[in-house]
């Protein structure tokens, strides 16, 4: 990765220099030396805020209200502390898949500092303004057309807890290490699990008999340490299945992998 700028000294501790100068050097004043993501060089984020979107059907009114909700509580300083990515914290975005492959996020970007809209002159040039509002522009641009209006049909798989077990071990650290690194897992989604192993379209078991449960095991992700986030959207062709039981399975899982649900809402 390319580092974006170092600290080889500040220009408070130099003699005047012609303005041309000091204008050189405070840009090149940087607290931290950052990658191409605006993300701290060579150390973990403090913190990982993992957004996992199902695409598969536009967004209803009320939907597009409260994903705007979210992606403004994210962003701003003055917004929820469970959900804003705080300075040197790190977002990383996946749109559910179909098929595995090679699964790359389609967002990945820390934050360099509070509100840069509303940053001095001073703050532009040594803290990467133009940067950190382009990082924020390309997760908008990048996140909210993936909701356009499209025909609404049913999509033949959703391997939610398959691609769980894929992209949350990529952002977590290992039980095995002593780390203050701390991970928020959002679900953006109808939640209806659907694959060979376990489908919601149909009887399916308790969620904390899953771990122990043969052939289920491979299921389960260790969400040891993990705060989680749930979002159902709900579908009205999809009524009979997104019951109050299958709400509440989420809680129950979530408990049964390890994990904290700090916010679950029906929509």
């Amino acid at each position: 990765m390319t580092p974006i700028g170092s600290k080889p000294f500040c220009a408070r501790n130099l003699p005047l220099l012609w303005l041309g100068g000091l204008l050189a050097i405070a840009a090149g004043c940087q607290p931290t030396r950052l990658d191409e993501n605006l993300c701290p060089l060579n150390q973990p984020p403090e913190r990982t805020t993992i957004l996992l979107l199902d695409t598969s059907d536009p967004l209803n009114e009320k939907q597009r209200g409260v994903f705007a909700r979210m992606v403004r509580e994210l962003q701003e300083p003055d917004g929820p502390v469970d959900f804003r990515v705080a300075p040197g914290e790190a977002l990383v975005v996946y749109e559910l898949p179909q098929e595995f492959g090679d699964v790359e996020p389609l967002v990945l970007v820390c934050n360099p500092g509070d509100r840069p809209d509303d940053w001095g002159w001073k703050q532009e040039l040594t803290e990467g303004k133009q940067l950190a509002l382009a990082a924020w522009r390309r997760f908008r641009e990048r996140v909210e057309p993936l909701f356009a209006a499209r025909e609404s049909f049913a999509e033949p798989s959703s391997p939610i807890l398959e691609f769980l077990g894929v992209i949350v071990p990529r952002h977590t650290p290992s039980a095995r290490m002593a780390t203050d690194t701390r991970t928020h897992l959002i679900l953006y989604s109808d939640l209806l699990q659907h694959s060979d192993a376990l489908s919601h379209y149909g009887a399916y078991p308790p969620a904390n008999t899953l771990p122990q449960t043969t052939g289920l095991r491979h299921l389960r992700t260790d969400l040891t340490g993990v705060e989680v986030s749930l979002y159902r959207l709900e579908r009205s062709r999809d009524a009979r299945w997104q019951t109050a039981e299958h709400y509440y399975w989420w809680t129950q899982l979530v408990g049964a992998f390890g994990g904290e649900v700090i916010w679950q809402e029906s929509i």
